[in-house]
C-alpha cells in the first residue's frame, strides 16, 4: 500500500496561518458587502458599469464566451472583440463556477466574493516571501483583501481580484533583490521542472491574462527594478527581468491577437470603441490627497464629510484611491525612509530602500500630471486610469507595516506582536469598510423581479426571438446616459429576458451601430415599416432617457396603441409594431436602405442650445465625419459656421492636405459653408481648422473658436443621408 507524501514541517506550520488570513479577510468581505442578504438569482449590483458586467457575465453563460452575441446590437449582432476583455484567467474562472453554480449571475457574484478570500492570501504569501512574520502576513493579506472600495467594484469584477497585484509585486520584488526565478540546477531536478520555476510561470501566466492594467503597471515597476538591480549587480540582473517583461508581452498579446482576429469582416464606420487621447490620462489619475484622505464611503460621517469636501472643492478622483490609516501610516514610513536616504546618506534596510523606490516610482504614475501622462503623449494613451496604481502603493505601504510588526515580535515577543496584529486588523476593517454602502440587494431583487415580469409579458404577445428596438439611442460602450438615465440602463431587460433580442449595445463606429443613428422619427408609420423590415417587432422607450417635453409616449400610444408591456415602476415602456400592419416585413430594400444610410456628424464639443440654435462648439481644431456603411456616394455637407470673439476667423476644411472649402467668418451673423465629398463604403474623416486667437471658458477646460449649426446633408438618389445633430434635436438620439 502506497503512502501519500508527508505535508513538509514548513508548510504545516504555515497552513494555520494562510487559513487564518483567507477566512478573516472574507469575513471582513461578507461583512461589508451583506452578504447575507444576496440572492444568487440577482446581479449582485445594478448601476452603471454593474449592470455592463452583468451583461458579460450573461454573454458568458448563455452563449460560451464574450465574443459575439446575437441578442444584442440586433439585428446584426454585438461582436464583444471591439471591446476586448484581456482577463481571460478571470473569465475562465466564472465559466468553471458556471459550469457547476445554477444561474446566470450566480458565478461572477461568487467569483466576486472569492476575491477577497484568495487576496488574503496571495497579500499572505507575499510577505512571508519578504522574510516577515506570520502576524504580518496575516495583517498584510486581511487589510489588502479589503481595500477602501474594493466591496464596490463588482462594475469592475476583473480589476476587483486584487489577489494578482501581490503575484505581480512578488515577481518585480525577486527581479529587485536579485533573486533566481528558476530553480537551481542542483535541486535535483531538472531546472525547468524544478518548483520555483512552475511558479514563476504561473505567476507571469496570472499576471500576464489578467488584463492591461496589472500587465502595465507590472512592466513599469519591473523595468525599473531591472535597471536599478543592473545599476548594483550584473547584466544577468537586467536580462532576468527583461525576461519577465517579455513573458508579460507575449501573455497580454494572445488575447489582443485574438481579438484582432475577431473583428475582421466587420465594417468600421467610426470611432470604435477602447480608442483613448492623452487627455483622459490626466482625468483618470489620482492625487496624494486622495491617498490620504479617508475613502469617500467611510463610516465615520465626519471623515466621511472631509473627503466630500475636498472631492468636491476640487476635481475629484474617478476612483476610491485611499490607502485607509494603516496603509497610509506605512507610505509615510517608507516615504522618510527613501527621504532621509536621499538628505543624510544614511543606508535603511535593502528591503526598505527597495520599497520606498518601487513606492515612488508608482506614485509618480499615480498622480496627476506624472508619468502616466507622459507615457499617454510620448508612448500611448490607451492606458488611461493610472490613479489604479494606488494599489501597488498600499501593498508596498503594507509591507512596511508588516516590516514594523515583525520587528516588534523580535524584541518584544509573539504575545506583543499578535495583540498589537489585532488591534490592527480591527482599526484597519472598521476604518477601511463601510456595510452602509453596500449594494441594495433587496432593491435589486425587485427590480430584477419587474424586469422579469416585464419581458415575460413582452414575449408572451411578440412571441419568442422578437427584436426589441431600444430608444433613446445611446453609443456604445462607455457613455453616460441623459437625463435621469444611466449609460447602461437599456441593458436590463436584456438581463431579465428569457428569449427576446435587443438593440442596445451594438459597438459604437461600426455598421451594426451606425443605422440606429439615422432613425427616421418623423413619420411613425415609416418609422414602424422601417423597424418591421429589419425583424423588430416592438418598441422599447426608457422614459427617463427623455426630457419631459420630449418624451413620445403619448404620440407613440396615438400611433400604435396602448403599451404590450412595462415595468412596475414605470421606466421600461413597449409598444407592440405589429399594431402599424405588416408595412415593411420582408422589404429587402427597404432593409437596405435603412441599413445603409450616410451620416454626417461635428467632431468638436457636445452638441447645446445657444440663443436658440442647436450646435456644437468647435475649437482650433475639429472635424466632420462621415459614416456610410453602404455603396461610395458623393456628400454635399452644409453648414452655417459662427466665430467666437470679436476677430474675424478663416475655417478651412481638409481632407488630409487637400483643400476642400475655406471661409471668413465672425460673430456678427453666420456664414454658410458648402463642401462636396466622395464618400467610400466606410469611415470618412475630414479636419476643420479655425484660425485666431482660441476663447477660454471660466474653468479653463474647453477653449472655442467656432460654433456650428444648420448641418445639412444630401445624398444622390434618394439615399438616406442625416445630419447627426438633427437627430440629436429630436431626442432620439444621443451622440
Amino acid at each position: 500500500m502506497t503512502r501519500a507524501p508527508a505535508t513538509p514541517p514548513r508548510l504545516r506550520r504555515e497552513l494555520p496561518w494562510l487559513a487564518a488570513t483567507a477566512l478573516l479577510a472574507f469575513a471582513v468581505g461578507a461583512w461589508s458587502l451583506r452578504l447575507w442578504e444576496w440572492d444568487p438569482r440577482v446581479p449582485f449590483a445594478l448601476g452603471m458599469d454593474h449592470t455592463q458586467i452583468s451583461m458579460q457575465l450573461k454573454d458568458l453563460h448563455d452563449h460560451g464566451w464574450y465574443w459575439r452575441n446575437p441578442d444584442l446590437g440586433f439585428p446584426l449582432g454585438q461582436n464583444g472583440s471591439f471591446f476586448p476583455e484581456l482577463n481571460v484567467v478571470h473569465m475562465l474562472a466564472i465559466k468553471a463556477l458556471d459550469v457547476v453554480l445554477p444561474g446566470t449571475f450566480a458565478a461572477g457574484g461568487v467569483y466576486f466574493v472569492l476575491s477577497f478570500p484568495l487576496t488574503g492570501l496571495t497579500g499572505y504569501l507575499l510577505a512571508r516571501s519578504q522574510g516577515l512574520s506570520r502576524a504580518a502576513g496575516l495583517v498584510i493579506g486581511v487589510l489588502f483583501a479589503n481595500a477602501p472600495g474594493h466591496a464596490e467594484r463588482y462594475g469592475h469584477l476583473y480589476l476587483a481580484q486584487y489577489w494578482v497585484v501581490p503575484v505581480a509585486l512578488w515577481l518585480v520584488l525577486e527581479v529587485a533583490r536579485g533573486r533566481a526565478l528558476l530553480s537551481a540546477k542542483d535541486s535535483g531536478t531538472s531546472r525547468w521542472r524544478g518548483a520555483r520555476t512552475w511558479v514563476t510561470v504561473a505567476a507571469v501566466l496570472v499576471v500576464g491574462l489578467s488584463g492591461v492594467y496589472y500587465v502595465a503597471f507590472t512592466l513599469v515597476l519591473l523595468l525599473v527594478a531591472a535597471v536599478g538591480r543592473r545599476v548594483a549587480g550584473t547584466p544577468a540582473d537586467l536580462l532576468r527581468g527583461l525576461a519577465v517583461m517579455a513573458g508579460l508581452g507575449a501573455c497580454i498579446a494572445l488575447p489582443l491577437a485574438a481579438a484582432r482576429v475577431g473583428i475582421r469582416g466587420d465594417l468600421v464606420t467610426g470611432r470604435v470603441p477602447a480608442g483613448r487621447n492623452p487627455a483622459e490620462s490626466e482625468v483618470y489619475a489620482g492625487k496624494l490627497m486622495d491617498l490620504v484622505l479617508p475613502w469617500p464611503d467611510h463610516r465615520v460621517p465626519a471623515l466621511e464629510y472631509l473627503s466630500f469636501a475636498y472631492r468636491t472643492a476640487t476635481r475629484a478622483t474617478v476612483e476610491t484611491s485611499a490607502l485607509g490609516v494603516v496603509g497610509t501610516a506605512g507610505m509615510v514610513g517608507l516615504a522618510v525612509i527613501g527621504l532621509l536616504a536621499l538628505l543624510s546618506g544614511r543606508r535603511a534596510a535593502a528591503d526598505h530602500t527597495r520599497w520606498s523606490g518601487l513606492m515612488l516610482v508608482a506614485f509618480l504614475f499615480f498622480t496627476v500630471g506624472g508619468l502616466g501622462s507622459f507615457v499617454a503623449v510620448f508612448a500611448t494613451p490607451q492606458v488611461r486610469t493610472w490613479s489604479r496604481m494606488s494599489l501597488y502603493v498600499l501593498v508596498l505601504a503594507l509591507l512596511a507595516v508588516g516590516s514594523w510588526l515583525t520587528r516588534l515580535e523580535r524584541r518584544r515577543g509573539v504575545l506583543t506582536a499578535g495583540v498589537v496584529a489585532g488591534l490592527l486588523v480591527v482599526v484597519g476593517s472598521l476604518d477601511q469598510t463601510n456595510p452602509a454602502a453596500a449594494p441594495d440587494h433587496r432593491a435589486n431583487a425587485r427590480e430584477m423581479a419587474g424586469l422579469r415580469s416585464y419581458t415575460a409579458g413582452l414575449e408572451q404577445r411578440v412571441g419568442s426571438g422578437c427584436g426589441v428596438f431600444q430608444v433613446p439611442v445611446l453609443p456604445y460602450p462607455e457613455t453616460l446616459g441623459p437625463q435621469r438615465m444611466e449609460g447602461y440602463d437599456q441593458l436590463k431587460p436584456y438581463l431579465a429576458s428569457g428569449d427576446l433580442r435587443f438593440s442596445v449595445a451594438a459597438m459604437r463606429g461600426t455598421a451594426a451601430a451606425e443605422w440606429m443613428n439615422a432613425v427616421d422619427t418623423r413619420d411613425l408609420g415609416a418609422l414602424a415599416a422601417d423597424l418591421r423590415s429589419l425583424g423588430f417587432c416592438a418598441l422599447e422607450v426608457d422614459i427617463e432617457g427623455f426630457a419631459p417635453e420630449q418624451d413620445p409616449s403619448a404620440r407613440l400610444t396615438s400611433a400604435w396603441g396602448e403599451p404590450a408591456a412595462r415595468t412596475p415602476d414605470g421606466t421600461f415602456v413597449a409598444w407592440d409594431l405589429r399594431t402599424a400592419g405588416a408595412a415593411g416585413e420582408g422589404d429587402s430594400a427597404r432593409r437596405t436602405a435603412v441599413l445603409e444610410p450616410v451620416v454626417v456628424s461635428v467632431g468638436g464639443y457636445e452638441p447645446e442650445e445657444v440663443d436658440g440654435t442647436l450646435g456644437q462648439y468647435l475649437g482650433p481644431l475639429g472635424g466632420l465625419s462621415v459614416a456610410n456603411p453602404g455603396a461610395p456616394e458623393r456628400v454635399t455637407i452644409g453648414m452655417d459656421v459662427r466665430g467666437v470673439g470679436a476677430a474675424s476667423r478663416e475655417v478651412t476644411v481638409l481632407d488630409g492636405a487637400r483643400e476642400l472649402a475655406r471661409v471668413t467668418v465672425s460673430d456678427e451673423r453666420a456664414t454658410r459653408l458648402s463642401v462636396v465629398v466622395d464618400a467610400p463604403r466606410g469611415a470618412t474623416s475630414l479636419s476643420v481648422r479655425v484660425s485666431g486667437p482660441a476663447d477660454k471658458d471660466l474653468t479653463g477646460e474647453r477653449v472655442t473658436t467656432a460654433f456650428v449649426s444648420g448641418l445639412t446633408v444630401t445624398a444622390g438618389d434618394g439615399r438616406r443621408a442625416v445630419s447627426l445633430l438633427d437627430q440629436v434635436d429630436t431626442g432620439w438620439v444621443i451622440p
